[in-house]
């Protein structure tokens, strides 16, 4: 199957996808975080199942979204290419390409945003089994989505040959204001 996986355009659209679905999982988490933080919620289990749940459903969608739609788009390469050749292609590389490579897409689509959110999520696991405090735990699923843009940011840096340190905190940025916007959840309350 890794065979069908070369070629710059493949890698192309996996690191796309990796980085902005990554960014949806931190982000909800740390929307999930800042909102409960701001209501006062002190059951770590509220957040355990809250977070999973998200991460659950973004790794769900992110899996068929991306089977559904990169299927769509290489069958309709496909075809042209079909036509064009003026030959039939079905039991071809060309033809197992679609398959293969949108089943590998749709598995960094749905991995990205749920690991990223399960990494945000880890921190509510220590109070939920009696060590530390919930506080910690807000502090650091915060702490641990910042950093994770962060290293997202960087990533990009390094793929456009700009800063990693400029694009690292343009992500950070996001994420606060995430947080700052998440945070107005609990004024009215």
């Amino acid at each position: 199957m890794f065979e069908s996986l070369k070629g710059e355009e493949f890698w192309r659209i996996a690191r796309r996808y990796f980085v902005l679905n990554g960014f949806d999982g931190i982000l909800t988490v740390l929307g999930i975080t800042a909102g409960s933080f701001s209501t006062g919620v002190g059951d770590p289990k509220v957040l355990v199942t809250s977070s999973l749940g998200a991460a659950i459903a973004l790794g769900v969608s992110g899996v068929s979204g991306a089977y559904i739609t990169e299927k769509a788009e290489r069958l309709k390469k496909f075809k042209e290419l079909q036509r064009d050749m003026l030959s039939d292609l079905e039991g071809s590389v060309h033809k197992k390409n679609v398959t293969q490579r949108s089943i590998a897409i749709s598995i960094v689509n749905g991995a990205s945003p749920f690991l990223c959110a399960l990494l945000s999520t880890v921190p509510y696991f220590f109070p939920l089994l009696g060590l530390g405090t919930m506080e910690i735990a807000y502090y650091a699923s915060a702490g641990v989505a910042l950093s994770l843009l962060a290293l997202l940011g960087a990533f990009l840096g390094k793929i456009s040959r700009e800063s990693l340190i400029s694009f690292g905190l343009k992500m950070v940025g996001v994420g606060v204001l995430t947080a700052v916007l998440s945070l107005t959840l609990g004024i009215g309350g």
